[in-house]
């Protein structure tokens, strides 16, 4: 643990890839506002960020994995990826089943709203047109 501590000390042997910059591109520019932080939960902990969660499955679809178990073994060699996403990588990454729940309960209402914002903000800085927008409404 000790060593993986100093290691992240030194983050800029992490940080100046080309992969590591894509996704924090990525992640700097999306708006998860509405989709919340956390589960509501009465009892036990607070669980892993949803937001978290999210980043996670964007890093999943743009490495063309189609599995969670690959998803869950790529965060687990690539722990800056990991922290990029949200996690605390001196923890335990997220497990197959942890992925599998946040799929199965998220809201897809939360995700079209996600999507909408996103193309708006898209149309709005002039990488798409307005004619790529079928309907947004």
């Amino acid at each position: 643990m000790l060593e993986r501590q100093l290691i992240f000390d030194c983050i800029d042997l992490f940080s100046g890839n080309k992969k590591s910059k894509f996704y924090e591109k990525i992640f700097d520019t999306i708006d998860l506002s509405c989709i919340p932080e956390h589960p509501q939960s009465i009892r036990g902990p607070k669980g892993y960020s949803m937001h978290a969660l999210f980043r996670a499955f964007i890093i999943m679809k743009c490495e063309k994995q189609r599995h969670i178990t690959q998803l869950v073994d790529f965060l687990d060699n690539n722990r800056y990826l990991a922290y990029l996403c949200g996690f605390d990588v001196f923890k335990a990454l997220p497990s197959y089943s942890v992925f599998q729940r946040f799929i199965r309960n998220i809201d897809n209402n939360q995700i079209k709203n996600l999507m909408k914002k996103q193309v708006l903000s898209l149309n709005k800085l002039g990488f798409i047109e307005n004619s790529f927008i079928s309907k947004v409404g």
